[in-house]
């Protein structure tokens, strides 16, 4: 969830709740709000079943706005500052990205536990048994924040993990998922402390986010024991600027990466030359056929008309690609305009919908599975089924003969290269294939053959094919989307991350 080696510089008690009351509503207020109440004290509230929090925050609540109420719990966040967790800002920026650091904090947190567990040590008084371990595994988002979109997911530990796990009375696993000794005992009663409370804990929470991000956050309690829920969990909002710079750069360069790992791959059937340099292409050598493309280039800001003359000068002699995908790494940063001024057009201007590179993390995913036993998805493993899947590729996806099994079959030789097949009716209707580098993949080469479109074939195999890589160690999949398959992607969780480009230089007659 968080920071779990903080060191509690407060003694953390009602004092702390009047402090930031007084701090946002004054000395008056606090004296009008505990006249004739007996205050809550941390130490005997559960011998009264927390019934003076119950009255004390039942006339908070009376007294204050909801806003004000949860904006001041949300700063008691059980005595703690974002100054005790330095060390995670630091960290934070040295990695540079999001994702990779809280990657990184969560398998710190898993390694901690599973020692623990090894060594049968307590976590504050708990036995990781097994089954806590399990049960932490099910659940990552208790040892550091899991981001979906610009929202990040925290869930708290159950107070007494052992019994929260045997309990089948869900008033009992509330009570044990509660850490509030101010609200805890009031579950057994019949007047539960207000929710609201779980503000504090809301704060105790934003805590680690807002010192490794190194500002105050806006956040909210999404289930609370309180509630009556079996779980104490927490949404937190990343700021946009934090999102631009510490998430979309770093998933645009791995759309991009994606996009050249796909590309250079063709160049390992032999029959198809990959050229490199500042501007980088494929293009099938003299007597074959193969796809032709220019997708990287890198001209430099003064001497771009230079670079690019021999350029146009190689598309007018057959030597370069007349076509040109334009990358958001592509340098000049004008580069597009440039092209325009030397006689390229931009075919994507002209399309009717925008083509995306998309990304889906695994947080993200949202698989489909066929409740229909004639659809089967398969991985390709044999020269003959990939034959087969050659076939549907061409057929489905390119219309013409732009693979061919022979010289491509080297590709099932990669490791990191798999393909798969679906079928219908005993059929091969459906291909898609990933490109795996680390703990990142591509999906390339989704296509369903066109009477067999619409009946679930592509997403089934897509579901499966993203799963096999998740449970491979990766973490992001990237791909190129097609405007007709875009939806599709999305229903799978992706999204997009800028829209391709393309450019066309075509030679005068």
């Amino acid at each position: 969830m968080g920071d779990t080696n903080i060191n509690y510089d407060e003694k953390f008690g009602l004092s702390t709740f009047q402090r930031e009351i007084c701090a946002e509503l004054g000395e008056k207020f606090w004296k009008e709000l505990t006249d004739g109440l007996t205050l809550p004290d941390i130490e005997s509230e559960c011998s009264c079943q927390c019934r003076n929090m119950y009255l004390f925050i039942e006339r908070f609540e009376r007294m204050a706005d909801i806003k004000t109420v949860e904006k001041i719990l949300c700063r008691v966040r059980h005595g703690l500052h974002p100054s005790q967790s330095v060390w995670a800002r630091e960290k934070f920026l040295k990695i540079g990205d999001l994702d990779v650091f809280l990657q990184k904090h969560q398998d710190d947190e898993m390694n901690h536990f599973e020692e623990l567990n090894r060594e049968k040590k307590d976590f504050y008084g708990q036995d990781i048994t097994d089954e806590v371990l399990e049960f932490i595994r099910q659940n990552p988002s208790m040892l550091a924040p899991v981001r979906k979109g610009n929202k990040l997911y925290c869930m708290a530990f159950p107070c007494n993990m052992n019994e929260y796990l045997k309990t089948a009375d869900n008033r009992m696993k509330r009570y044990h998922a509660c850490h509030c000794p101010f609200a805890k005992e009031s579950i057994l009663s019949d007047s539960v402390v207000s929710p609201v409370l779980c503000h504090c804990s809301l704060g105790h929470v934003m805590n680690f986010t807002e010192a490794f991000l190194g500002r105050e956050l806006e956040g909210r309690v999404v289930h609370s024991a309180l509630n009556g829920d079996m779980t104490c969990e927490y949404e937190i909002t990343i700021p946009e600027d934090i999102m631009d710079s510490f998430v979309r750069e770093r998933e645009k360069e791995m759309v991009i990466n994606g996009y050249y790992n796909y590309y250079r791959t063709f160049s390992l059937s032999g029959i198809v030359g990959l050229q490199e340099g500042m501007v980088e292409w494929i293009m099938p050598k003299e007597g074959e056929k193969g796809p032709s493309l220019v997708f990287h280039v890198k001209l430099h800001e003064k001497s771009w008309e230079e670079e690019l003359e021999p350029m146009i000068e190689g598309i007018r002699s057959g030597t370069v690609p007349q076509r040109w995908i334009i990358t958001p790494d592509a340098t000049p940063w004008n580069v597009i305009p440039l092209l325009e001024s030397k006689g390229f057009q931009n075919l994507s201007s002209q399309a009717e919908g925008p083509e995306p590179g998309m990304l889906l993390h695994k947080n993200d995913f949202r698989p489909y599975f066929p409740a229909d036993g004639d659809v089967i998805c398969r991985r390709v493993r044999t020269k003959e089924d990939f034959r087969i899947w050659v076939d549907v590729v061409n057929t489905a996806l390119h219309g013409w003969e732009m693979i061919d099994a022979e010289h491509y079959a080297v590709w099932l030789e990669k490791e990191n290269l798999r393909f798969y097949l679906c079928e219908m009716d005993g059929k091969p209707v459906s291909t898609a294939s990933t490109i795996q580098t680390g703990d990142t993949a591509s999906l390339e080469f989704v296509s369903t053959l066109q009477e067999y479109r619409r009946r679930k074939a592509a997403i089934s195999l897509c579901s499966q094919t993203l799963g096999e890589l998740f449970e491979n160690g990766v973490r992001a999949v990237t791909l190129s989307g097609s405007e007709e398959a875009v939806e599709l992607y999305r229903k799978l969780g992706f999204h997009d991350c800028f829209h391709n480009i393309i450019m066309q230089y075509d030679i005068p007659v």
